[in-house]
């Protein structure tokens, strides 16, 4: 069988070599630090609020 890749319009076509373009031309936007840092606190407070879930619902169940 073979291995092909699905027909894709030209207006699709355009788009993506327009994109890749333009990333390779070095305009990528990069996210500063302080968007890291909330990144982080925000995963670190869903991990806290999943085990104190966690605990109360054991609690709750006993």
């Amino acid at each position: 069988m073979e291995d092909r890749a699905p027909d894709v319009s030209p207006s699709v076509q355009r788009s993506f070599s327009q994109t890749s373009s333009s990333q390779a031309a070095g305009s990528r936007h990069h996210e500063g630090r302080g968007a890291w840092v909330l990144t982080a606190y925000g995963i670190s407070g869903l991990a806290l609020f999943g085990i104190l879930a966690y605990f109360f619902s054991d609690f709750i169940a006993h």
